[in-house]
C-alpha cells in the first residue's frame, strides 16, 4: 500500500472550500470531503453559508466541526453534542464512535481500513443528509477503498478486487489492477478522476461532481 501513497494535496493546488459528490453506478452517491476542516450543521434553504455536511435535522446551522491531523479526526462541538451518550467539547474520534448532535441526530464514524486515515460518516437516526447521498467519505492523504471486503469504505460485494481513490499533488486518481477507461482513454492501473468526468473498470463506474 505504501508504494501507492501519494504526496498530500495542498490548498494552493486544489480548491477545498466545498465537497464533491462521488457517484458509484449501481451503488449510490457519497459526499466526498477533502478538507482538513469540515463543518456540520442544519441544511439551509439558501446555499450560501451552508455547512459542508448539511443535515435535515433539528440542529444549529454550524453545530460542530471535524478537524483532521496526522493522527486522525477530532470532533469540536460548538453546540450540544455527545459521543456514546457522554457530553463532549472536543474529542478524538475512534472507529465505531456514535455521535449525537442536539437531542437526537446521530452519526456513526468509521475507519474500516486499518492502514488508512480516511473515514466514513453515516446517519444512524431517522434523519437525512441535504443531498441524496448514502454517506460522507472523508478523504485524507491515505486512500478511500471501494471493494468487496468489509474492510472497505464502500463495500460492493459483487466486485472481485478493490479500487482505491487517492489524492495526488494535482488532484484525485483511481487505482485498479487492470484497465481503466477515463478522460485519457483506456489506461492500465491508474487514471485521473476529474469533476465532470467518469472512470470505468470492468466492474465499476465512478463519476465526480463538484458540489455547491
Amino acid at each position: 500500500m505504501s508504494d501507492e501513497s501519494p504526496a498530500p494535496i495542498t490548498d494552493d493546488v486544489q480548491d477545498h472550500t466545498a465537497p464533491y459528490a462521488l457517484w458509484i453506478d449501481g451503488v449510490g452517491g457519497y459526499l466526498l470531503c477533502l478538507s482538513h476542516c469540515v463543518t456540520i450543521g442544519q441544511a439551509q434553504v439558501q446555499q450560501h453559508g451552508q455547512a459542508d455536511i448539511a443535515l435535515l435535522a433539528d440542529i444549529s446551522r454550524h453545530h460542530a466541526t471535524l478537524h483532521r491531523d496526522s493522527e486522525g479526526y477530532w470532533l469540536e462541538a460548538l453546540k450540544p453534542a455527545r459521543i456514546h451518550g457522554k457530553p463532549i467539547a472536543k474529542e478524538f474520534l475512534r472507529n465505531g464512535d456514535r455521535i449525537t448532535l442536539g437531542k437526537s441526530c446521530q452519526l456513526q464514524f468509521f475507519q474500516p481500513v486499518p492502514m488508512s486515515i480516511s473515514a466514513r460518516l453515516d446517519i444512524v437516526s431517522g434523519h437525512r443528509f441535504a443531498e441524496p447521498i448514502e454517506a460522507v467519505l472523508l478523504l485524507a492523504d491515505t486512500p478511500v477503498v471501494i471493494g468487496p471486503s468489509a474492510q472497505a469504505h464502500v463495500q460492493v460485494p459483487e466486485m472481485t478486487e478493490s479500487l482505491k481513490l487517492l489524492r495526488t499533488k494535482t488532484g484525485m486518481v483511481v487505482c485498479w489492477p487492470g484497465e481503466i477507461s477515463g478522460p485519457d482513454g483506456v489506461v492500465q492501473g491508474r487514471a485521473p478522476l476529474v469533476p465532470g468526468t467518469t472512470v470505468s473498470t470492468d466492474q465499476i463506474t465512478l463519476a465526480l461532481e463538484r458540489m455547491r
